[in-house]
């Protein structure tokens, strides 16, 4: 089987098993932040089946500068709320651009995670597209704990992830 069959079957595979409860990822989300001692938190409104983000974002906006990213034709950006409909079902940001080299914490949707650091996004690019120019931040997937895997199918212009939060843990790579 191709790689790009591998990550369709799996990529199917893990949206029939979610959500699960994201109960416990506000605390490991924080104490991520204090241990990488971030300020300028690049993250993401969550979809319905996606781990439950929404008590760190506010969490993190009123104690630091929260970012999310917004979609621009095949590119992304991050930026400053607040937030309003945009493409693909997601709440986009309103406010000014920031630089990539202010983030210090950039959170990461993904569909599973392997702990070499291959992260299984939904396969339109946007994520690693960004990722590839701007690498000098610590980037975070977020995911449940049955999404850490032992191999997830990767390709060479796929970009890694540092490390891996779940409701239960943080494991840095």
């Amino acid at each position: 089987m191709d790689t790009g069959s591998a990550k369709r079957g799996l990529r199917n595979q893990i949206n029939l098993q979610r959500p699960h409860s994201s109960s416990g990822l506000l605390e490991q989300l924080r104490n991520l932040t204090q241990q990488t001692f971030a300020t300028n938190i690049a993250s993401y409104s969550p979809l319905a089946n996606e781990p439950d983000l929404t008590s760190f974002n506010d969490w993190a906006t009123t104690n630091l500068n929260l970012y999310y990213p917004r979609m621009i034709g095949d590119q992304m950006e991050f930026a400053l709320g607040p937030l309003e409909a945009g493409n693909y079902e997601i709440l986009e940001p309103i406010g000014p651009a920031v630089n990539s080299a202010d983030l210090d914490l950039i959170l990461v949707p993904a569909l599973a995670v392997d702990l070499l650091g291959n992260r299984l996004g939904k396969g339109k690019g946007f994520y690693d597209r960004w990722l590839e120019a701007n690498v000098d931040s610590k980037i975070y997937a977020v995911i449940f704990d049955s999404e850490v895997l032992d191999l997830v199918p990767h390709e060479a212009h796929d970009k890694k992830v540092n490390g891996i939060v779940t409701p239960t843990r943080v494991i840095t790579i």
